[in-house]
């Protein structure tokens, strides 16, 4: 069997990595698996466990798309309040609330997935940090306590 290209693997890991995002998003990263990425993408499980042997290495490789996303749904151009609302606002949005499962969930998860979360976490810190000053760590923590426990409703 011919070796394959560098270009032919950067499409494959690139198919993948759509699915992922879009079953994170629709499934939940706790339905998502290499039987449900191997029917969407056609690529066998062995295929993409090769390309990704673990389930968090698909977190590690969508950690700055997955922050985009999450970012995108919220309003950054007013000041901390209007920020707070359209937290609050996009915790209505399914996408949003998958975006912070997958978080918590690797939160709470191995060491090794913590990493991804602890990134994330560290992010939004600055952001708002950088947009609003110190006084939005505390509305920070506030809007994800408030995140997780609807979560768990």
């Amino acid at each position: 069997m011919p070796k394959r290209s560098k270009e032919d693997t950067e499409i494959t890991i690139q198919t993948i990595m759509d699915a992922v995002i879009e079953q994170i998003l629709t499934l939940g990263y706790d339905k998502m698996s290499y039987t449900t990425l191997s029917n969407q993408t056609g690529i066998s499980r062995t295929g993409i466990s090769h390309h990704f042997p673990k389930k968090q290495d698909f977190a590690h490789a969508l950690d700055g798309r997955i922050y985009h996303l999450f970012v995108d749904k919220l309003d950054l151009t007013g000041d901390l309040q209007v920020f707070a609302t359209s937290w609050s606002t996009a915790l209505d949005d399914e996408k949003f609330r998958a975006i912070l499962r997958l978080l918590f969930h690797h939160i709470s998860s191995a060491e090794t997935s913590h990493e991804f979360a602890h990134n994330g976490i560290e992010r939004l810190f600055t952001l708002c940090e950088q947009r609003y000053g110190k006084q939005s760590i505390g509305e920070l923590e506030c809007l994800l306590g408030r995140s997780l426990i609807r979560l768990a409703r």
